[in-house]
C-alpha cells in the first residue's frame, strides 16, 4: 500500500473542523484524483501528508501511513519517505522555488539529503530527465536564477525536482492551474508518460473533471471537507449518484443549473451533508447523515443518491 489514510481530522486550533474524518487508499501505481471546489480541503489534505499544516490548523484525529511508514508525526523514518519515496509537485511554481538559489542547487538538494551525490553526480544522472521536460541541462541555463527563465520552465524545474530520487508516489497539487490549454494538455501528456515509464503512483489534485478523466482512473469527490463520492473515473463521471458530484458535471459542460450557492465558510457549515443548503432534492435525514454506502474505492455518503445520470 503506497498510502493509507485512516479517519484523518484536521481542525482550526478553535476546535472548527476543517477536512474529516477521512479515509483513503492509494495502491502501488494506481492513479487517483482529488476533485472539488475552492475550500474543500484538498490542498489541506497534502500539506497534513507532508507534515506543513499552515499556522492555527492542527492534526485533530486520525492516522496515515505512506509504504507502512506512520506520517502523521515527526522522526527519521518520516524523514526518508518525504522528498523519496512521496514527491510533491506544488500548485505555484513561483512559490516553491527559492530566488536565491540557482536551478542547479535547487536540482540537487534533495538528491544530496536523500541519496548523498554530489551536485555533479546528481546533475548527471538526471541529464535525461531534464531532456525528456525539454530544459538545458548546460551549466549556463543551471546557473540561471528561477526570475531568469520563463513560467514553463519553472513549473517543469519543479516536476524535475519532484522526480529527482525516483519517487514512487507523486502528489500533484492543482499543477496546471496557470497553464493554458495547449500547455496543460501537453503538461498532462507528459506526466502520464512519465507514469508509465516508472511505474509512479500519483494523487493529483484537481478542480478540473476534463483533466482528472483523462489522468486518474479513480475520483474521490470532497465537499466542505466531507468526502461526497468515489469511484472509478468512467462511471462517476458517467453516472454520478450524488448530487454534488452531477452538480460539479453539470458545470464542467457549462449548462445551466438550478442550483446557485456557494460553499460556507467552515464555522457556518450545517450539520450532517455539507451539500445540503444547495442540493436541489434535500432529504428530512441530511442534516444527521447516514454512514458511508459501499466500499472505499466505489460508494458515496448521500441521504438520497441518485438512480440515473443526468441527461448529457
Amino acid at each position: 500500500m503506497s498510502l493509507a489514510i485512516d479517519a484523518l481530522l484536521l481542525e482550526r486550533v478553535d476546535g472548527v473542523r476543517l477536512l474529516g474524518p477521512l479515509d483513503l487508499r492509494l495502491d502501488p501505481g494506481e492513479r487517483l484524483g482529488l476533485v472539488g471546489e475552492s475550500g474543500s480541503g484538498k490542498s489541506l489534505l497534502v500539506q497534513a501528508l507532508f507534515g506543513v499544516l499552515p499556522p492555527g490548523v492542527r492534526l485533530a484525529g486520525g492516522k496515515f501511513t505512506a509504504f507502512g511508514v506512520p506520517m502523521d508525526q515527526p522522526g527519521r523514518d518520516r524523514d526518508l519517505i518525504r522528498g523519496a519515496r512521496m514527491a510533491w509537485m506544488p500548485q505555484d511554481p513561483r512559490q516553491a522555488l527559492n530566488p536565491l538559489l540557482s536551478l542547479g542547487q535547487h536540482l540537487t538538494l534533495l538528491p544530496g539529503v536523500h541519496r548523498g551525490e554530489s551536485p555533479s553526480a546528481a546533475l548527471e544522472r538526471l541529464g535525461p530527465l531534464l531532456e525528456r521536460l525539454e530544459l538545458p541541462t548546460g551549466g549556463p541555463f543551471l546557473g540561471r536564477f528561477p526570475h531568469q527563465i520563463s513560467g514553463g520552465q519553472r513549473q517543469r524545474i519543479c516536476l524535475a525536482m519532484a522526480l529527482a530520487c525516483d519517487p514512487e508516489l507523486l502528489v500533484l497539487d492543482e499543477p496546471t492551474t496557470a497553464l493554458d490549454p495547449l500547455a496543460e494538455a501537453a503538461f498532462l501528456d507528459l506526466v502520464l508518460e512519465l507514469q508509465r515509464q516508472r511505474g509512479l503512483g500519483f494523487l493529483w489534485i484537481t478542480h478540473d473533471l476534463a483533466l482528472a478523466s483523462r489522468a486518474c482512473e479513480r475520483l474521490l469527490v470532497l465537499y466542505g471537507g466531507e468526502a461526497m463520492e468515489a469511484g472509478p473515473a468512467a462511471r462517476l463521471l458517467s453516472a454520478p449518484r450524488h448530487p454534488y458530484t452531477a452538480r460539479l458535471l453539470t458545470a464542467a459542460r457549462r449548462q445551466p443549473s438550478s442550483e446557485s450557492g456557494f460553499l460556507p465558510a467552515p464555522q457556518d457549515r450545517p450539520a450532517g451533508c455539507p451539500f445540503r443548503p444547495r442540493c436541489p432534492d434535500p432529504a428530512g435525514t441530511c442534516g444527521a447523515w447516514g454512514s458511508w454506502r459501499g466500499n472505499p474505492h466505489d460508494g458515496l455518503r448521500c441521504e438520497r443518491p441518485l438512480e440515473a445520470a443526468p441527461p448529457a
